[in-house]
């Protein structure tokens, strides 16, 4: 038997958790960030020769519960077109069963860091105009964010304004709708 080399144990451990894009027109590059429902990777885009961001389900237990709410978020997202909002190019299924959705991969830095740099309060408040102008954008299509913070907004690299993650976005009837069970089961204590 062959033992195998520190190094090449490390390596198969460090590929071990990548998402298998074989059946897809992606190739791994990288993760760049996880999240409590999903983690995103930086993934080549064989067919158009272009880097995406491809966020997919942490869990490989896809629920059909948790399969529409990963295609729902894809398909709020997608619905958004808008200069500061990321679009959504694809959506599909791993070999494994989980969710994906492909996305723009916005180079650049997170509010937070872009702010941390030294930015001028006149360039601040620019750019938070600009992600007041997405939020607007969505909230009159009927989305509502619900995690708007610095890590879900970056500056790209001319200078732009890009909101991310809609994960825990709602349409405006679903949260009416969730408002009012909850005011009828309060109403009923």
């Amino acid at each position: 038997m062959k033992w195998l080399s520190d190094d090449r144990l490390n390596h198969l451990r460090s590929i071990v958790g990548n998402p298998d894009f074989s059946s897809t027109k992606y190739t791994f590059v990288k993760e760049l960030g996880r999240g409590g429902m999903g983690t995103v990777y930086l993934a080549e885009d064989t067919e158009l020769n272009r880097h995406v961001a491809i966020k997919v389900l942490n869990t490989p237990e896809v629920t059909g519960d948790l399969r529409n709410r990963m295609i729902r978020e894809a398909q709020i997202i997608a619905r958004l077109e808008h200069p500061g909002i990321v679009p959504v190019h694809d959506v599909g299924t791993l070999p494994d069963g989980r969710i994906y959705y492909a996305m723009k991969f916005v180079r650049g830095s997170r509010l937070d860091e872009y702010a941390a740099q030294g930015a001028s309060l006149r360039d601040r408040l620019r750019k938070f105009q600009a992600v007041c102008d997405a939020v607007a954008f969505a909230h009159a299509h009927g989305v509502i964010h619900r995690d708007l913070k610095p890590q879900n907004i970056m500056i790209g690299s001319f200078g732009e304004v890009l909101v991310l993650d809609r994960g825990v976005a709602k349409l405006k009837p679903q949260i009416e709708a969730e408002e009012s069970r909850n005011l009828n089961v309060n109403n009923s204590k």
